[in-house]
Parts: C-alpha cells; sequence; structure tokens
C-alpha cells in the first residue's frame, strides 16, 4: 500500500504488513533508520488502530521503502517485534477504535538471528563467520578478505548477531544487515567502494535560495575535539611479546580515512595485551585506527533515499575546515502526512587543506532483494556471495 503525502517533491512510500488486514489509510508516520553494527528498526504510527489488530500484528513481516526517484530507494525489511497502543477516552473514538494512535516497532529481517547458542569457532578467520552465518539463515553477503585468522572464538551465550557484530568490531570494521545482505566493510576505504555519493548544502551552499533542494541541512549540531563524547583524537601503541620473549609494539598512528588532512593526536595511549602472534598486535593497532573520529555531527536535512552506513557525504560551505568529506554511520528517514526528512549521523577524521586520497579496493555491488520464505521468513532472492579486497 502507498502511504501518501500531499507536501510537494513528497517520496513514495510503500508499507506492507505481510498477511494481515490494515488500514493504510490510518497510518500517520513512517521512520525507519539504518545503522553500523545495530539492527534496523522501523517505527509505523497509527490513528485509530483497530483493536483486533493489535496482537494479530505482533511477528508479522514488514516492508518499507521511501523512493525519490526510480533508481534512489531506501528500503527496510523485517518484523513487528511490539506494539504500544494508547487509549485516552477523552479523546473519543478515532476511525471507529479507542485506540487513538498505536505505534508498531519493527526490527530488521536480523532479528532471526537473536536466539542465544553456544558454539566453538576454531581456526576461523572473518570471511569465514560470514559464509559460515549468511548460510544458516539465507541471507546474501558482502565481505572483507582479511586473512586473519583467530585459532579459537567461543559463543557463549551469545546470538548470532553479537557473535558476528563482535567479531567485526574486533577487526575495527563496519557492518549492516539491510534486508537480508550482511555486508562487512572497512570504514577506510569508503571512497573505493563506491556506495551513493551524498551532498549536503547549507542555506549559502544553495545560494540561499528558499526553493526546496534534497540534502539541504536544515539542523547542523557538531562535536569536535580531542577528547569528545562521541570520539577520540587518540593514538594506541600496543606492546605485547613475540614467541622469542622480545618485546614487540605496533600503533595505530598510520590508520587514517584519507578523506584529506588527518586531525592530528593529542595522546598517544600504551597498551600492553597478551597475544598469539604478531599479526594480532598488528590487527589490534589497526583496529584502533578505524574507529578514531574526532569530529562528530548529527546532521538533519531535507530528505534524501541515498545514503547508507559507509556512504561518503560532502559537506559544503560552511567555509570551515570541516567542509569536506564525512562518512555516514547511522541514517534515520522519517516521512509524516506533512514531510520527509533524513537525519544522519557523520563523523571524519580528517580535515579539508587536503583532497582525499582513494585507496584500492572493490566497489560495491547491490545484492539482490530479499523475499518471504513460505515460512514467513525474510531470506535472500538469490544466492549471492562476494569475499572482496
Amino acid at each position: 500500500m502507498i502511504f501518501k503525502s500531499s507536501f510537494p517533491n513528497a517520496p513514495d512510500v510503500a508499507v506492507v504488513i505481510s498477511g494481515k488486514s490494515v488500514d493504510y489509510t490510518s497510518i500517520q508516520s513512517v521512520s525507519f533508520s539504518i545503522a553500523e553494527n545495530k539492527h534496523d528498526v522501523a517505527t509505523i504510527s497509527f490513528n485509530g488502530l483497530i483493536p483486533k489488530a493489535i496482537t494479530d500484528y505482533i511477528g508479522a513481516p514488514v516492508y518499507i521503502s521511501i523512493a525519490t526517484s526510480p533508481a534512489q530507494v531506501a528500503y527496510f525489511y523485517g518484523y513487528v517485534a511490539y506494539i504500544s497502543p494508547e487509549s485516552q477516552a477523552r479523546q473519543g473514538l478515532i476511525n471507529n477504535s479507542p485506540f487513538q494512535t498505536a505505534h508498531l516497532t519493527c526490527v530488521g529481517a536480523s532479528y532471526d538471528m537473536k536466539a542465544q547458542k553456544n558454539k566453538a569457532w576454531d581456526n576461523v578467520s572473518l570471511p569465514t563467520i560470514v559464509s559460515t552465518l549468511a548460510s544458516s539463515y539465507n541471507y546474501s553477503y558482502s565481505v572483507f578478505n582479511d586473512p586473519f585468522v583467530w585459532s579459537r572464538l567461543v559463543q557463549s551465550k551469545q546470538s548470532d548477531w553479537e557473535f558476528l557484530a563482535n567479531a567485526v568490531k574486533a577487526l575495527g570494521y563496519g557492518m549492516t544487515i539491510n534486508g537480508t545482505h550482511i555486508h562487512v566493510y572497512d570504514p577506510h576505504k569508503a571512497l573505493s567502494r563506491q556506495l551513493p555519493y551524498v551532498e549536503l548544502k547549507t542555506l549559502r551552499g544553495a545560494e540561499n535560495s528558499p526553493e526546496y533542494f534534497p540534502g539541504r541541512i536544515m539542523e547542523f549540531t557538531g562535536t569536535f575535539g580531542d577528547i569528545t563524547p562521541d570520539g577520540t583524537s587518540s593514538d594506541f601503541e600496543y606492546i605485547g611479546l613475540d614467541n622469542t620473549g622480545d618485546t614487540i609494539t605496533a600503533t595505530s598512528a598510520e590508520e587514517h580515512s584519507l578523506l584529506g588532512e588527518k586531525v592530528s593526536s593529542r595522546f598517544t595511549h600504551q597498551i600492553g595485551t597478551n597475544i598469539t602472534s604478531v599479526e594480532m598486535l598488528r590487527k589490534f593497532a589497526e583496529a584502533s585506527g578505524r574507529v578514531l573520529y574526532p569530529y562528530t555531527a548529527n546532521v538533519v536535512t531535507t530528505g534524501i533515499a541515498e545514503p547508507v552506513p559507509n556512504s561518503v557525504a560532502k559537506i559544503d560551505n560552511y567555509d570551515s575546515n570541516f567542509d569536506g568529506y564525512w562518512l555516514v554511520k547511522e541514517v534515520t528517514h522519517t516521512v509524516t502526512r506533512a514531510n520527509y526528512v533524513t537525519e544522519m549521523k557523520l563523523v571524519t577524521d580528517s580535515l579539508s587543506t587536503l583532497s582525499p586520497t582513494v585507496r584500492p579496493g572493490a566497489a560495491y555491488e547491490f545484492p539482490p532483494s530479499p523475499k518471504l520464505s513460505t515460512s514467513d521468513r525474510w531470506e535472500s532472492a538469490l544466492e549471492y556471495n562476494n569475499v572482496y579486497v
């Protein structure tokens, strides 16, 4: 069912709660978020929800899409996790229902990965873990071909989701499971991955025009500094002993997104750790360097469907050194009957005083769409396995 908005340049919004009777005209707003290392989450708000539907909808498959053009579509595939109905007698009936409002909270298809398990993984690499889990759930995947091998990992009282997320973060990578596609990536190769790129315009950048412009910045809230609530510019020096008992070191100082000139680090922290190989120590240092973002910002723009986590966004015309290229970590799309806005969490470790440098790497390929199985579970429509460099 298409959720209709009446404002100029309104996107086409499709909402489907599979197998359930739904009065789609009572939907007042749709919102969903896609974030690095988190489940996709969506909220559908109703006015006057049918009372019998309140419990019927729990667990139902959900599909949402927001399209600003045939080629620019943001989508959500998941399940209704819980419903929050609200009834206030003084407000009377709405759409012949005593529940004036109800909010459906939905979790992405990765919701199926939440059951806790116990398992020992021996001699495994990150691509092996991703491949094994993707096969278990009939998902597609793209994963960076990191050759590092753990001699043993123990999954104890962890869901498959938690186990995978922890393995990805241990190597400093990012992950999304949007739809039924697992995407694991090196954030420092964002430019070479060629995910959808967006330019965010300030009022000055839009030449002071009051006309609607997709991606115009309406709100910008930044946090910049040496040590901030969201990030740090510190370097890390890891110290360990090799097999002969000699001290070895590895530093994160060389790790950098190459989006511009690296923000200088005020502190270098020394960390002693137990290791089984020199490669492991180097991996610790590299992982630390991939999560150091001293500049963070929350940006609200007029609606744009393109950006996803690990996309590159360009901020222009603040006439500042933080103009330039940023990484998208989280995207939230919200459509009501009156407007469409996109909120993004952006990070960078670079200043615009240097041009960005592209590291060699494989371009992103769009995965197959999900489909519903006969058991009402989302799975990949086609087998798609991509281990890239």
